[in-house]
């Protein structure tokens, strides 16, 4: 599938069906944006909404764990809603409900799929996110999608609503949140024979903690939320890896990334156990669902309050400049390189 370009199938779509100038909406309801951002949304009365999908597919997203049932689908439940919400998480939104298809195999059982739902159970409860509806079908492969939306009640200071891609500025500080690469490494370590053997047992604590970066993301709601409100510049999810991510900013916001590898936040245990690799990992690992935004110098004091409020890391780690989608690492062009669906 590699003669497939993303890029121009999405702008095909829009084209042919995602032009909102085409559409004639009732009074008092209007989209605001479509496709091309981490949600789509809209206003309605004193409320803005957002809504965003994904879809996680058994052996391109994940790989059905024989022996490890229980644990497996506890924890694919956990994910596949975690994904989502950090999409509502870099829309600076708060959760409102989500809705999941599941479309399950043969050797897939009752208690499989309701411990899978233990899984969403937890997060829905934890984010405020109700189930609300979604589909179980038989299918050939194991997949699932949740589609999460969002809410914002209107602020007449904040015309945007939601954070979007589209507004970084050149002079803005890049920043990124949490640690990058860990993602990447429990996914490696998941690969090792003696992992296949042992299982999650067999981890060190090192490992363990990479591992759970892996398969445990932890959407950032609460500060997105803090970020929309003291008015940062953009903001994307580090979901198919720095780069990648960082490209799409700028090409939304038709500016150029200069990223310090110096500067980049890579934590001690993906240090330790990928010493050759850590800084590849950071910037094209995937998976991170850390957040990715862009803010003037003036919020400088208001980013280090809420990194103290979340107990998080908030790293500046580049700068914006004048350009049209380019990507540097300390000052060279570079391919943004990431996860591509058609492209792996």
């Amino acid at each position: 599938m590699k003669n497939i370009n993303e890029k121009k199938i999405i702008q095909n779509i829009i084209d042919k069906t995602g032009n909102l100038s085409k559409y004639k909406m009732p009074q008092g309801l209007e989209i605001i944006k479509g496709i091309g951002d981490d949600a789509a949304y809209w206003k309605s009365g004193d409320f803005g909404y957002c809504i965003t999908s994904d879809t996680l597919i058994e052996n391109v997203h994940f790989k059905f764990m024989k022996g490890q049932v229980n644990l497996f689908s506890t924890t694919l439940g956990k994910k596949a809603v975690a994904v989502n919400l950090s999409d509502i998480a870099a829309m600076g939104s708060h959760p409102m409900s989500m809705l999941i298809n599941l479309g399950i195999t043969n050797d897939i059982t009752e208690k499989w799929i309701n411990d899978f739902y233990d899984g969403v159970t937890e997060l829905a409860l934890k984010y405020n996110c109700p189930v609300i509806g979604g589909d179980i079908v038989k299918s050939e492969i194991l997949n699932v999608t949740v589609t999460c939306i969002g809410y914002k009640k209107l602020n007449k200071k904040n015309k945007n609503i939601f954070l979007n891609r589209e507004s970084a500025n050149p002079g803005d500080s890049v920043y990124a949140s949490g640690y990058l690469g860990n993602s990447k490494a429990g996914l490696e370590i998941t690969k090792r024979q003696d992992f296949n053997l042992l299982g999650v047992a067999g981890l060190n604590d090192n490992d363990r903690d990479l591992w759970s970066s892996y398969f445990w993301p932890v959407p950032r709601i609460e500060l997105g939320i803090d970020l929309n409100e003291i008015g940062i510049t953009s903001c994307i999810d580090i979901s198919d890896g720095l780069l990648l991510d960082s490209s799409r900013l700028s090409e939304a916001s038709k500016v150029s990334i200069n990223i310090n590898s110096a500067m980049l936040p890579i934590s001690d245990q993906l240090k330790d156990a990928f010493p050759d690799a850590y800084q590849d990992f950071a910037l094209g690992g995937g998976e991170d669902y850390e957040l990715l935004f862009t803010s003037s110098a003036k919020n400088k004091e208001n980013i280090k309050k809420i990194a103290e409020k979340n107990e998080l890391n908030l790293s500046i780690i580049g700068e914006v400049k004048n350009g049209n989608g380019e990507i540097m690492v300390d000052g060279s062009l570079t391919d943004p390189k990431g996860w591509d669906h058609f492209d792996n």
